[in-house]
């Protein structure tokens, strides 16, 4: 087995991993209130459950597991074995909750929008 270098530290890796699992939920919900920020009656209550919201999503995500496998490196040593699986784990559950959650941050925007408008 080679001692190659690995593409990426495992803990930048991890760091960069941390950033995109709390950052995607601050993205989706500013998209959404962007887009419906007229409409909205409650925009400081909006942000904050639409940013639970989708750390809930992507809890359940997470609790289902499954990994979609986007990155795969030729070599098999232990630190690049590790990045593989922290960068398609985080990779699944960014993209799959950022899809999964917009339905959940619309209706809420629908809930808290005004009457008539």
């Amino acid at each position: 087995m080679s001692q190659a270098i690995p593409l990426i530290d495992p803990r930048t890796a991890s760091h960069i991993s941390a950033v995109a699992l709390f950052a995607w939920p601050i993205v989706v919900t500013c998209i959404i209130a962007a887009w419906r920020w007229r409409r909205l009656n409650a925009r400081f209550g909006f942000i904050v459950l639409g940013y639970l919201i989708c750390l809930g999503v992507g809890a359940l995500v997470r609790t289902f597991g499954y990994t979609f496998f986007w990155y795969h490196t030729v070599d098999e040593t232990p630190e690049n074995h590790l990045v593989e699986t922290l960068v398609n784990a985080s990779l699944s559950i960014t993209v799959v909750g950022a899809i999964v959650s917009v339905g959940p941050v619309l209706w809420l925007a629908k809930l808290l929008g005004r009457r008539g408008a």
